[in-house]
């Protein structure tokens, strides 16, 4: 009895196996946000020469739409659950503007599978489109979501770098560390951009919002510094260099003459037609032979032989023995 009762007590205990919650022991991901900046900016490096600005506007609407999908459990964007887009959330938090967002969902998400999820077009367009000047992630349980804005932001993450604004009386240079949206100028008729050192303006500042390179900026003003003076114009790009295209000029082609030659009838004479000999052709033999006859030969051939045989080796013996 105590035999029966071990081996229920083992199928008891293997069958409630697969209802044991191995999926909380998986060992979480290894994604942070700055890795998911890193990466974006890697792929934009191919396209353009301004890198994305995290904002600090932007990185709070990504972590409430992480929260929020880690919440629900959600398998798309919010905006299929009946939310508003993107856009219209971020604005809450002070972001005004286009807002293109990305999200994966993964329990041992790495930046390799980050990188596999996010490499097709439409979630490649903060690195692709030139338009996205801003940044944002946000992370919660499995869910990773990156914000990508063409805007304004009203409190945009610092950002260091090593530009300065002087002011013209020779005071101490001003490092200033955080990227402001402001209004670019307008090119000159022939297309060159110049633009007016405003306080707070830096190189780098100067740069993100025309979508330059601080060294081309220093090239065009031949600056061996990186220090602005308030009141200093600026040249950010020259006028276009018109292409010239090659216009196709039309060949008139005169037509040629061609001589014709004028066939000559000629005049044959008789000709001799040479009639083959048929060449007799010699039936075999055998083919002459009707095969039914010859078959009928060969049985009644075969009939003698083997009477034959029964005559000398069974019939005659016999004979010779009385």
């Amino acid at each position: 009895m105590r035999r029966y009762l071990y081996l229920l007590l083992i199928v008891v205990m293997l069958t409630s196996l697969p209802m044991l919650p191995f999926g909380k022991a998986q060992a979480q991901g290894t994604v942070t946000g700055a890795d998911m900046i890193n990466l974006m900016n890697q792929w934009r490096s191919g396209y353009w020469s301004n890198a994305l600005i995290e904002s600090a506007a932007l990185d709070q609407c990504a972590q409430a739409t992480a929260d929020e999908m880690n919440r629900i459990g959600a398998g798309g964007h919010l905006v299929a659950y009946g939310y508003p887009a993107a856009s219209v959330r971020c604005a809450d938090y002070g972001f005004v503007g286009r807002v293109t967002e990305n999200w994966a969902a993964d329990s041992r998400m790495s930046i390799d599978l980050l990188a596999s999820y996010w490499a097709d077009y439409d979630h490649m367009l903060p690195a692709t489109d030139q338009q996205y000047t801003y940044v944002g992630v946000g992370i919660s349980g499995n869910y990773y979501v990156l914000h990508a804005g063409s805007g304004t932001s009203s409190n945009t993450a610092v950002n260091q770098n090593t530009s300065s604004v002087a002011t013209s009386d020779g005071s101490t240079a001003v490092i200033v560390n955080t990227v402001n949206a402001f209004p670019t100028s307008t090119p000159d008729l022939d297309g060159t951009i110049w633009h007016v050192v405003k306080a707070n303006d830096t190189l780098y500042t100067i740069a993100v919002n025309y979508g330059v390179t601080i060294e081309s900026i220093k090239t065009l003003n031949a600056m061996t510094s990186n220090d602005i003076y308030v009141g200093n114009t600026l040249k950010i790009s020259l006028k276009p260099t018109p292409t010239i295209t090659p216009t196709r000029t039309a060949t008139v082609m005169m037509p040629t003459r061609t001589p014709t030659q004028t066939q000559m009838p000629a005049t044959l004479g008789p000709t001799k037609t040479v009639t083959p000999t048929p060449i007799p052709t010699q039936v075999p033999f055998i083919e002459r032979i009707d095969r039914q006859y010859m078959g009928l030969g060969l049985l009644v051939l075969s009939a003698v032989g083997l009477f034959i045989v029964l005559f000398f080796f069974f019939i005659r013996p016999r004979f010779y023995k009385k």
